[in-house]
């Protein structure tokens, strides 16, 4: 049996980010990565419509990270669509204070360059639990997404407001230890709005499925063998 798996990346919207991930995947599962990039429209919004589109008439799993969090709760509000279980990878509903803040002290010009310490962003993105080639590959993953864009996501974060509908498909809550960019508490968003949720802290910084994509293959396999 074929399982379908949609990964929904973060806020560069590339989905280069999860080749960690998908290099351990075993066969039966059908991985398909949406690249927000490749879509008409850059409004949240928006994007969950044309999301819902690859899903079909298909069960599916949802595994959202981080930006994408709320385009998969807007997709679990569609009564059309067979979703079987979201994971919410360091997700938010509601704006991340933390994040937002590098908004306004770091221009993303610096962060595209190879200005700040690799060691560092090591820390501040991935808690320590990352090699070089994780670095690099988030360094390559900006390349391929403009100011333009990346600063039009900060300032929809920046203004979101939570929402209030609940949503009835069974999710998961992965939350980092060491999460430098989304606060301890939007968790609180997903337990008042998730009628069924899971939740699981682990060690690891914001990018926490590609310093540990082990446990999200875990997580998959578990599932799809209750």
């Amino acid at each position: 049996m074929i399982i379908r798996l949609l990964l929904l990346p973060g806020m560069d919207g590339t989905g280069e980010l999860f080749q960690p991930l998908l290099a351990l995947l075993p066969d039966n599962i059908d991985a398909q990565v949406i690249s927000l990039n490749s879509l008409p429209s850059q409004q949240p919004e928006t994007l969950s419509s044309q999301v819902a589109k690859f899903v079909g008439d298909d069960e599916v799993i949802i595994l959202a990270e981080s930006y994408s969090g709320f385009i998969a709760y807007n997709l679990c509000l569609n009564p059309d669509l067979n979703i079987k279980h979201v994971f919410f990878a360091a997700s938010f509903l509601s704006s991340p204070s933390r994040l937002i803040v590098l908004r306004h002290l770091v221009p993303l010009s610096i962060i595209r360059s190879s200005l700040i310490p690799k060691r560092l962003l090591n820390i501040i993105l991935f808690g320590f639990n990352a090699h070089s080639g994780l670095v690099e590959l988030f360094l390559t993953s900006l390349q391929s997404v403009s100011n333009s864009s990346l600063k039009h996501r900060l300032n929809y974060i920046s203004n979101m407001v939570e929402p209030t509908q609940q949503i009835a498909v069974p999710c998961t809550y992965i939350q980092a230890s060491n999460d430098y960019l989304v606060s301890n508490r939007s968790v609180n968003a997903f337990k008042a709005l998730c009628t069924t949720l899971n939740i699981i802290e682990t060690d690891g910084g914001h990018f926490i499925v590609q310093s540990n994509p082990q446990l999200f293959v875990k997580l998959i396999n578990d599932l799809i063998n209750q």
